[in-house]
């Protein structure tokens, strides 16, 4: 898993409910002090390459798989 994997699922591990890609965008953006700032599509992308740890719920958001259980 990337850095940048980990901080995703780092987010929605400390998230109270799903967030949606904007949001996962916002919230490490706000971590960053200086670097380049996480796109949306980057975020998508990392998503939905932790497919096995993710689920996109029907309204868009995303939450950690272990959280459906």
């Amino acid at each position: 898993m990337t850095t940048e994997q980990e901080q995703i699922v780092r987010v929605l591990s400390e998230a109270t409910e799903p967030l949606f890609v904007s949001e996962i965008a916002d919230f490490l953006n706000a971590e960053l002090s200086s670097g380049p700032a996480f796109e949306k599509s980057e975020v998508m992308q990392h998503l939905q390459s932790l497919y096995d740890q993710v689920v996109l719920l029907q309204d868009g958001r995303w939450t950690l798989r272990r959280r459906m259980r």
